[in-house]
C-alpha cells in the first residue's frame, strides 16, 4: 500500500511541474498542424487521382479491362 501511495505522489508531483503551452503557442501549433493535414491531404489525393489515371490507362492499353 505504500507504494501506490508514493506513487501517486510522485504524480501529483509532476502535474504541478508541468508547463502548459499559452493560448498563443496552443492556436498556433493547432494551425501548422492543420494546415501540413491539409498540404498532405491534397498531396496524396493528387498521387490517388493520377495512380488509377495510369493504372486505369495501362488496363485499357494492355487490352485487359
Amino acid at each position: 500500500m505504500g507504494k501506490l501511495k508514493r506513487f501517486f505522489r510522485e504524480i501529483k508531483n509532476e502535474i504541478k511541474i508541468i508547463t502548459w503551452p499559452t493560448r498563443k503557442q496552443l492556436i498556433a501549433a493547432s494551425s501548422a498542424v492543420i494546415v501540413i493535414l491539409l498540404i498532405t491531404g491534397v498531396y496524396f489525393a493528387l498521387l490517388d487521382l493520377v495512380f488509377s489515371r495510369v493504372t486505369s490507362w495501362l488496363i485499357k492499353a494492355l487490352g485487359l479491362g
